[in-house]
């Protein structure tokens, strides 16, 4: 009786954990090029002027069908599904089921609607017409006139829309009159950044004109949004590209105008950390001086080495990795030396095809000032140590675990990666030739 009671028990805690948690399903078709469509789905939450995600599903590519549970941090709070650049706010409280239908740049809300969740679903259902123009191809092939007509149908609806938000949930209804606006700012710019434009300054409506020229980016808030880097950029482009004609990189051009000191330092460093301007020194050099904390100030000097490493004349940053038997090897260590670092892993096919290569390079300089280390960003120790001892790998092995500066500070994307420092610890080359070809060897000859 015990048994069968507590075995209820489990059912009833069961039953009940079931009923509280949350999900969002439904279907998301977006397509990334004329023949390929996204094969995830992203569940983010605002960060930075943009989005960050907090988990991921898998689309089916049958019905482009997804199901994602939403965490209990993420229940009674605004974040966004989507993927890339196209994404939708949706609220769960626990225990609902949230279904979205996402195509052509519009979503239909189903399922547990909420009214938090009603003040979304009625909102993509006015702005429609406009994301239609941006988000579909067929939109985009729309003459000026229908653009201007479209966008100057919405603008009081979308107003009025704005003002009668009232869910009785007031941190929601105060942020969401505060997004959608922007939002819809957004949406009228979309098309000038999918090749859309008018022929002269003199087509384009009051409205647009005003939105593009006024802004002065007064208020931090902007970078509350889940599009706020996004929106200035947008700006950016239209103002000074399209609009006045003008030659440059947006990040040089706009950033003077952002009046708002927080927000100016918010979106420099963003900038930076993203590597977005061209001439990312000059960049640097030139904006440093408007970072407004310490914490500001010490990203920007750890982003700058990072930057500087890379070019010929760069200071390395220093590592500190073990080998198969646990000994710590510093990049420091072989200061003196001219060290070439190959960076690979065991799995990785062009990596082990260079090998014969890389040692063949290290016995022409055997009795050279030279040192040859070899990272491998395997996470399966046992393995790589394995393959380490049985092919009698040379030069110095060690494992970063795809941890710490080789990945952090020296950012390696793609393997195999050959790195070449001179005696003084200053960079040859970041992106060195493999040891196939002959010119890594008169690399590292110039160097001795």
């Amino acid at each position: 009786m015990k048994k069968i009671l507590f075995l209820m028990g489990i059912l009833v805690m069961s039953v009940q954990i079931m009923a509280q948690s949350s999900v969002i399903k439904g279907t998301f078709n977006k397509m990334l090029t004329k023949t390929v469509r996204s094969d995830k789905v992203f569940l983010y939450e605002q960060e930075k002027g943009g989005l960050a995600a907090i988990s991921v599903a898998g689309v089916a590519r049958a019905d482009q069908s997804f199901n994602i549970n939403v965490k209990k941090d993420d229940i009674g709070a605004i974040r966004y599904i989507g993927t890339d650049d196209e994404f939708y706010p949706v609220y769960l409280r626990e225990g609902e089921e949230l279904h979205v239908d996402v195509k052509n740049g519009n979503i239909v809300y189903s399922g547990d609607i909420s009214a938090e969740n009603k003040v979304f679903s009625d909102w993509y259902k006015l702005v429609e017409p406009i994301r239609n123009l941006g988000y579909s191809e067929e939109g985009r092939k729309l003459a000026p006139s229908d653009y201007v007509k479209t966008m100057e149908s919405l603008i009081k609806p979308v107003n009025n829309f704005v003002k009668k938000i009232n869910t009785g949930n007031k941190k929601f209804d105060s942020y969401v009159k505060y997004m959608l606006p922007y939002s819809f700012k957004c949406d009228v710019l979309r098309p000038f950044m999918e090749g859309f434009g008018f022929v002269q300054k003199t087509d384009y409506p009051e409205y647009l004109v005003k939105m593009i020229t006024s802004e002065q980016f007064s208020d931090k808030n902007i970078w509350s949004l889940p599009f706020g880097n996004g929106f200035i950029i947008t700006i950016g482009f239209v103002r000074h590209i399209l609009y006045n004609g003008e030659q440059g990189y947006i990040s040089d051009l706009i950033t003077p105008e952002i009046s708002s000191p927080e927000l100016k330092a918010e979106f420099i460093l963003d900038q930076v950390e993203k590597k977005y301007p061209q001439k990312l020194g000059e960049y640097i050099a030139k904006n440093r001086k408007y970072l407004l904390t310490s914490s500001q100030r010490e990203k920007m000097d750890t982003l700058e080495k990072r930057f500087k490493m890379k070019q010929p004349g760069g200071e390395w940053i220093d590592f500190a990795y073990p080998d198969p038997e646990g000994k710590i090897h510093h990049l420091s260590d072989y200061l003196g030396k001219v060290v070439v670092i190959d960076v690979w892993a065991t799995w990785c096919a062009p990596c082990v095809k260079e090998q014969p290569f890389l040692e063949e390079l290290e016995k022409s300089f055997e009795n050279e000032n030279v040192v040859f280390i070899s990272i491998s960003i395997d996470t399966d120790q046992k393995k790589w140590a394995e393959t380490v001892l049985s092919k009698k790998l040379s030069g110095i092995q060690l494992l970063s675990n795809r941890k710490g500066p080789i990945v952090e500070d020296y950012e390696i994307e793609a393997v195999p990666q050959f790195i070449v420092f001179d005696k003084a610890g200053k960079t040859v080359s970041f992106n060195a030739p493999r040891p196939s070809d002959p010119k890594l060897k008169s690399l590292i000859e110039s160097k001795l």
